[in-house]
């Protein structure tokens, strides 16, 4: 593993719950990436791997299918294609670039592993949530996530909005006494976080980009997608969400594959609905 190169500002984590790491990746490895994106629609009907596509997020029509089923039309609409980390070595390595896991290593105290990435095209538009109301990490806050812009991010395209300091609202409990969302009690979590983001007088910030620029976000931090106000304008980017490896060293030992910089989860596909 490489040594950490630069402390990172622990006070803004601490106090805003994200970081952001400006020109992190060069034009031309973003290029790359949307290059490889391209490649992948054009050649999905061949692809060897049972990767999956969530198309037409945020509407009516959204569900989960088979990339291979994909029709020509579902990239027109915003769209997320998972876990490309798995199979593709290109995307390995910018989420587990040396300089990002040397971060990423500082905020979890251990070695990063990767459980989930995701491709997108478009904003997501996706409601303000908690990532670990769908995957809770092992460990209290032991979750972080990284979204590294392909694109410029304006306020057009569908930025990420972020609540700075949300990450500081005691975890809303459901009954089973976990933090994990159950379906039928998500109403009581939206009414607790909307109270507790009013008392805190925390109002959600848009995060801008250019392309090579990261925003990495506490486990606990609320954040979703903006209204894309621009159709013609992509918002490409890269979300990876990251557990502690050490945390999960005992457990799926099959599942774990080593990477110089860190760790990864060697799983099977998210099948189609």
């Amino acid at each position: 593993m490489s040594n950490v190169s630069e402390p990172v500002n622990q006070q803004q984590w601490q106090q805003d719950g994200y970081l952001i790491l400006r020109g992190l990746f060069s034009p031309e490895r973003c290029a790359a990436a949307n290059a490889l994106l391209d490649e992948l629609w054009q050649q999905r009907t061949d692809l060897e791997h049972p990767i999956t596509i969530d198309a037409w997020l945020e509407s009516a029509q959204s569900r989960r299918m088979l990339f291979a089923d994909a029709p020509d039309d579902a990239r027109l609409s915003p769209y997320k294609i998972n876990d490309l980390y798995r199979d593709f070595p290109a995307i390995r390595q910018l989420i587990l670039d040396p300089s990002l896991s040397d971060v990423l290593r500082q905020l979890l105290d251990g070695n990063p592993l990767v459980c989930n990435s995701l491709n997108f095209e478009f904003g997501s538009q996706q409601a303000s949530h908690i990532d670990t109301l769908y995957m809770p990490p092992r460990v209290d806050n032991k979750l972080v996530v990284s979204w590294i812009a392909l694109d410029e991010v304006d306020d057009s395209n569908g930025p990420v909005q972020l609540y700075p300091g949300s990450h500081l609202i005691p975890p809303y409990r459901f009954s089973n006494g976990g933090i994990k969302a159950v379906g039928a009690e998500m109403d009581a979590f939206n009414n607790y976080i909307r109270e507790q983001l009013q008392q805190r007088d925390i109002k959600p910030v848009p995060f801008t980009a250019e392309p090579g620029d990261v925003l990495i976000w506490h486990a606990q931090l609320l954040h979703g997608g903006s209204a894309i106000t621009d159709a013609d304008k992509t918002r490409r980017s890269l979300v990876t969400h990251y557990f502690r490896q050490q945390d999960y060293r005992h457990h799926f030992w099959r599942l774990r594959k080593e990477h110089p910089h860190g760790y990864y989860l060697h799983r099977r596909h998210a099948p189609p609905n």
